[in-house]
């Protein structure tokens, strides 16, 4: 099959997003598949951010082989402090007329979104989409845009979601096209679990000796990584040595550095910026607990990425998170909840035994989302798709 993505959140951008449909498409083109992505067009700085090489040259922007096309766009504010709007105005035909897709699949609706509309028209090919975020935690008017995403995403043959709940909000607002929740894919075969003594020399390289909290992701304030630091005030009243580590960058990490100087817990904190892949596989063995208390997420690759290493977690009770947090392998807490999220935090540090089950719970659980189950989950909804337009168009 030739695949043609679409998606507002693109290489370069840091974004879960952004890595998710790298991912597929590394894995449908292992598979003989043909992908192309269709984006807005990045910024050098936005590359430098990313630690990627700048392309002079549209030969030159690939990644794993996969072209990327890229429309004229200008810089809007968002979460990541990257995004694009590009112009949809037809830019991508060009190479779309030589590329011939069977499939167009748009990973969001907005500018991106609609360069696919046109396209799926214009190659009368089906058009898949996917809902990876609850808009309305961005935007005002949480209604209006909900009942957007509805209108927008009626426009597709198949729909699918990282989590059932979200397709329900869409079918309040008139959604009513065939759809299913689908996994994000995860990475994780540097991601590997290790004993509580092996520990010890990922927290030395860390300059720290003792608990480890985590989180990694984005630093938006609906991330609330605020909740982690209220919670480790609490905890070090018991845990003299205990160390909150925040990866990445983001709109609040100037606001998060100053509440906690503010709280006197700078010597109970580490921030350490962007990390890149195989350098936070070792950030994840220093961990004893990986906290994540954000209200906008679908998933989370960077929970995937928890369990992957052996390491439990307690996360929010909030969109997709509940799914994505068996019992087994972590605890939920109240959205919000600091005093909650300081109690199982501190249940998990105070018994070892219980924190090496639910690690090993989670290093099981997460096989679920391999590149080659989700790609294989892909295959069917794209072949599908083409078989149902073949037969309405005979």
């Amino acid at each position: 099959m030739r695949i043609a993505f679409f998606s507002d959140n693109n290489y370069p951008e840091l974004s879960g997003i952004t890595d998710t449909i790298l991912i597929t498409g590394k894995e449908l083109t292992l598979r003989g598949h043909q992908v192309c992505f269709v984006g807005a067009r990045y910024s050098k700085a936005d590359y430098a951010k990313a630690k990627r090489t700048y392309p002079h040259t549209f030969e030159e922007d690939k990644v794993d082989g996969m072209q990327f096309v890229r429309l004229p766009a200008f810089h809007i504010p968002s979460p990541t402090g990257q995004s694009r709007f590009a112009l949809p105005l037809g830019g991508s035909f060009s190479f779309l007329d030589t590329f011939k897709p069977d499939i167009i699949h748009t990973q969001s609706p907005y500018s991106l979104g609609w360069e696919a509309l046109r396209a799926a028209k214009r190659y009368k090919v089906p058009l898949v989409g996917t809902n990876h975020t609850a808009v309305e935690d961005f935007f005002p008017l949480p209604f209006v845009m909900r009942a957007y995403d509805a209108w927008y995403y009626n426009h597709c043959d198949f729909v699918t979601a990282p989590y059932n709940k979200l397709l329900e909000r869409m079918r309040e607002k008139g959604f009513n096209k065939p759809s299913r929740a689908v996994a994000n894919p995860a990475e994780l075969e540097t991601f590997t679990s290790v004993s509580p003594q092996e520990k010890d020399a990922p927290k030395r390289a860390l300059g720290v000796s003792g608990p480890v909290l985590l989180y990694v992701g984005r630093l938006g304030v609906e991330k609330r990584v605020d909740v982690l630091i209220r919670a480790l005030a609490l905890l070090v009243k018991e845990f003299r040595t205990i160390t909150l580590v925040i990866t990445g960058h983001g709109a609040a990490e100037r606001s998060l550095q100053k509440m906690v100087k503010k709280m006197g817990l700078s010597n109970n904190v580490q921030f350490t910026g962007f990390i890149p892949r195989d350098e936070l596989a070792h950030i994840y063995k220093a961990a004893d607990v990986f906290t994540f208390m954000s209200t906008s997420d679908s998933q989370s690759i960077a929970l995937m990425q928890a369990y992957a290493s052996g390491v439990p977690a307690v996360c929010a009770r909030a969109r997709g998170l509940p799914d994505y947090t068996p019992p087994e392998a972590g605890f939920l807490v109240g959205a919000g909840d600091h005093k909650a999220l300081a109690e199982k935090v501190k249940l998990l540090l105070d018994n070892a035994p219980l924190r090496e089950q639910m690690g090993a719970a989670g290093a099981q659980f997460v096989k679920t989302f391999s590149p080659e189950k989700i790609a294989t989950e892909w295959e069917q909804i794209y072949s599908d798709s083409i078989s149902r337009a073949a037969s309405a168009s005979a």
